[in-house]
């Protein structure tokens, strides 16, 4: 499974990247970003690069070519499981016991 992942302009920390999208391949994502764009407008004050009432409109593009950040391979559920049992063993029961 493949995250897309943008920041919201609405946001106080802008630079803050938030999971939008999800997809089973990488450019099936890519794909979304390219349909969903249109010539930049403002809006108020904001300047936006995703169509009026779509669901990126609130996004802004991603701002380099380090796309790593922006499409993140997060493996299978059985695979997110595994990791999360695995922190738990090393944060949790690794504490000492009271």
């Amino acid at each position: 499974m493949w995250v897309l992942c943008l920041n919201d302009m609405r946001a106080s920390q802008i630079e803050i990247l938030s999971p939008v999208a999800r997809a089973e391949s990488r450019e099936a994502l890519q794909a979304m970003l390219d349909r969903e764009k249109t010539d930049p407008y403002n809006d108020g004050r904001w300047g936006k690069a995703y169509r009026s009432g779509g669901p990126l409109e609130w996004f802004n593009p991603p701002w380099d070519s380090d796309s790593h950040r922006h499409f993140v391979n997060v493996g299978t559920r059985e695979d997110a499981a595994r990791q999360a049992a695995e922190r738990w063993e090393a944060q949790v029961m690794s504490l000492p016991q009271c």
